[in-house]
């Protein structure tokens, strides 16, 4: 009887256009339907009447044709990047590269070691390096001023560029933080991959021990090591009358301006992406990598920074004001640090703790992210390295004893 009552019904919708779904017995009026096909129809009635009720009280089923495509336009220093999601969603990639790991496509064939200077240790050490590596049949280089020393390795004209950035696979430190500092100096663009070993004071950038050299150097020539990007910043003065100084600063840890030997506080217009953002008034103010906010950044209360984070810091030194906090910024950005002509004193700048500049007033100093880091090979890994060394070298969270267990 359902069926019969609902004949009209159906007879109305599909006989009048309904199109697909109509099936006539020869000689009858009366469409045939099997039961199953019958009961979709009814739904579909049944779901047509509610959305149509729905709709005039201004409720939409949501479907997934509901977005429109679009596009975005991503762009940082190396370029733009157009794209439009298929699923029109916006997502966006992991900035960090925690499980990154090398492999040699032939045998490494030359490698620069960099020892502490005047340091015995390290001098009593690079003849079994450098014997390590000759059975291997790689070339051992040491700077000019090792080579006269020792006479050991292969080297270069003192005032040649001898290019290594070309020549050098990897290289091997022999001593403290200070050697990696010098490893960025000596290679202002690429820098192979760095293996260094703890011979210096603080070790914190040191990964290894001395006893592992053998074992270590064997593991790095045979490749599929990890290794950890420590990211660097360049920075340039611009002059009063706008123009440029060619010579560009590379550092691993931090750029300082501050007050030098004056007594007086310094006077700093910061810009950021060409906008004004704060003025600085203080012994000085840095600007640090994440590898440099365990040095002189963290000495001054700035926070510590996995080396991970694709960030900056900026933080002032010794400020005038209660509420100037340090901050961590984007590696994207351009920092513009002038000198105003109203100025009471000229600072310095310093790149890494070294070659102190003057800067006049009207002059600038533009800080911003060098494309090419320093790429640190890892004991275990990028995490679990750091978090060794701001425990062991930091004693960082380290307190004379732990809380007593509860008595039951």
């Amino acid at each position: 009887e359902r069926l019969s009552e609902s004949h009209d019904v159906i007879d109305d919708r599909v006989g009048n256009g309904g199109g697909g779904g109509r099936a006539f017995q020869s000689g009858s009026m009366r469409p045939s339907f099997s039961v199953e096909s019958l009961e979709g129809m009814l739904t579909n009635i049944s779901t047509s009447s509610h959305t149509s009720q729905a709709e005039a009280q201004g409720v939409v089923r949501l479907g997934p044709e509901g977005k429109v495509p679009f596009q975005l336009l991503l762009c940082n220093d190396d370029g733009c990047e157009v794209q439009e999601p298929p699923d029109r969603t916006i997502r966006c990639r992991q900035q960090g590269m925690p499980h990154s790991q090398f492999a040699w496509v032939q045998t490494p064939r030359n490698v620069l070691i960099i020892k502490k200077p005047n340091d015995s240790a390290t001098t009593a050490v690079l003849p079994h390096v450098v014997t390590l590596l000759e059975k291997k049949n790689i070339r051992a280089w040491v700077e000019p001023a090792v080579h006269w020393e020792t006479g050991l390795g292969t080297t270069w004209e003192q005032d040649d560029d001898p290019h290594l950035d070309r020549i050098i696979d990897f290289i091997v430190c022999l001593g403290g933080d200070g050697t990696i500092l010098w490893v960025s100096n000596l290679f202002p663009k690429a820098v192979p991959p760095v293996v260094s070993f703890a011979m210096g004071s603080l070790g914190f950038l040191t990964a290894f021990e001395e006893e592992s050299i053998p074992t270590v150097i064997d593991d790095v020539v045979g490749g599929d090591f990890f290794f950890t990007l420590r990211s660097r910043l360049v920075a340039h003065v611009v002059l009063a009358d706008g123009t440029e100084e060619a010579e560009r600063h590379i550092v691993l840890n931090e750029v300082v301006i501050d007050r030098g030997a004056n007594s007086t506080l310094i006077d700093l217009d910061v810009n950021i992406d060409g906008n004004p953002m704060t003025k600085v008034l203080a012994d000085g103010v840095m600007v640090a990598t994440p590898t440099g906010s365990t040095a002189y950044s963290l000495a001054a209360g700035g926070s510590m920074v996995h080396p991970g984070v694709s960030g900056v810091l900026f933080v002032p030194i010794c400020p005038h004001t209660l509420s100037f906090r340090p901050l961590v910024l984007p590696d994207s950005v351009v920092l513009t640090i002038r000198v105003p002509e109203t100025a009471r004193v000229e600072p310095y700048a310093s790149f890494d703790g070294k070659k102190q500049r003057c800067l006049k007033r009207g002059e600038s100093l533009v800080v911003r992210g060098w494309r090419y880091p320093v790429p640190a090979i890892c004991n275990s890994s990028e995490s679990v390295d750091w978090f060794n060394a701001v425990k062991h070298s930091l004693l960082w969270n380290v307190r004379g004893s732990f809380q007593k267990p509860l008595k039951s």
